[in-house]
């Protein structure tokens, strides 16, 4: 258990030791956990309640999220807006926060596109940016002409990450895009938790704020289970996206939504949602549709996120990537929701059904898997 003062929580890891102050241990516990990573670079991961990606969360939880992280966002911002969801964690909460803040602003001028770790057929690479300490260090941005007018126009950059430890990812994001993007005239940074107290915003390329639903400090002394962390080979190669994948991939003009078979359910029946990497918005929604016809629900994700059992993570079935990169992928307590069904948000039906089905089985559950095939763009 973390130890915890007034303003202060310590969290012991195999990796080191992780130190927070600045705001109080009782608000840290509504939003976040915590745990160790496989990773030589960076030993600790703060886990969202809130993300729906290594722990269940509840699909109205994730929207009461995004939505206070976009009422921070200003809506005096000189537009057109660019947002840019961070890849792969940040995708569903960043279109989310998007899809609030148009809400909340309505007529504004805006557009999204996210990093991606999935080469899109027929897209334009607007830039590329390194993640320093990540397991895929290599993001793409990548864009569809339909967007390019709204680009060539856009005033302010929005940029939405899960986290923020030091501030170096959005300032790589940030000088990538303005370097393809010169007439952008600010940079706002937007994430659900923001440990830098700031210090990142003097090295932008443009004049920069932050905003964050929790903010403190953190400091991180690694152990020796960090040192002896490896990272596998194929861990930041690339796939490829289907060519009916999803377009937040290549930017939006308005939030995406897939044609996909109707699902039903029963009232309380438990289901669990899973995105598969990047294409989190849907799971999202299907798990919002599910609970209009009185399921129980909550959204997870697949995710290449390279996690110790321990902590905040209780379990883990890794699966081959769906899209062909060859990387490892997981899901972190699967049976955390209790589900009586799981559903998979995908774009490509690969083996990550079967091997779920087989992992449940091994563990006792009863819980049925199935796929829900998304496909966006024209109707087929």
């Amino acid at each position: 258990m973390p130890d915890t003062a007034r303003d202060t929580l310590t969290v012991d890891l195999p990796t080191g030791r992780l130190v927070l102050r600045g705001v109080a241990p009782e608000r840290v516990a509504q939003l976040c956990d915590f745990a160790a990573r496989a990773n030589p670079k960076r030993g600790f991961l703060i886990v969202s309640k809130v993300l729906g990606r290594h722990l269940p969360a509840a699909p109205h939880a994730m929207r009461a999220a995004a939505d206070a992280l976009a009422a921070q966002i200003p809506g005096s911002l000189a537009e057109p807006v660019l947002f840019c969801g961070m890849a792969e964690t940040a995708t569903g909460l960043a279109q989310s926060a998007w899809a609030a803040w148009r809400a909340q602003h309505p007529g504004s001028v805006s557009a999204y596109i996210q990093s991606s770790r999935q080469i899109a057929p027929g897209a334009r690479a607007l830039c590329r940016f390194e993640e320093g300490h990540s397991h895929a260090a290599s993001h793409m941005v990548q864009v569809s002409a339909d967007i390019e007018p709204t680009l060539a126009a856009a005033r302010s950059l929005v940029i939405v990450d899960d986290e923020c430890s030091t501030g170096n990812t959005f300032v790589e994001a940030s000088e990538a895009l303005v370097a393809a993007l010169p007439q952008i005239e600010a940079v706002h940074c937007a994430s659900l938790t923001d440990w830098s107290a700031g210090g990142f915003l003097g090295r932008m390329p443009r004049p920069a704020a932050a905003y964050a639903l929790i903010a403190g400090t953190l400091e991180w002394t690694p152990g020796a289970g960090q040192a002896a962390a490896t990272l596998a080979p194929a861990a930041g190669h690339h796939g490829t996206a289907p060519a009916w994948g999803m377009r937040s991939r290549t930017g939006l003009l308005a939030p995406e939504a897939a044609h996909r078979a109707p699902l039903i359910a029963a009232p309380g029946e438990r289901v669990l949602v899973l995105g598969d990497g990047e294409h989190a918005y849907e799971a999202l929604r299907i798990a919002e549709d599910l609970a209009a016809k009185g399921a129980i629900t909550a959204v997870q994700s697949i995710t290449r996120t390279p996690a110790m059992i321990g902590h905040a993570m209780q379990s883990v079935a890794t699966l081959e990537d769906a899209y062909g990169s060859g990387a490892a992928c997981h899901v972190y307590n699967l049976l955390a929701h209790e589900p009586h069904r799981i559903v998979i948000a995908a774009e490509i039906a690969g083996g990550q059904a079967e091997a779920l089905a087989r992992w449940l089985a091994d563990a006792g559950s009863s819980a049925v898997v199935e796929r829900a095939l998304c496909r966006y763009g024209p109707q087929p």
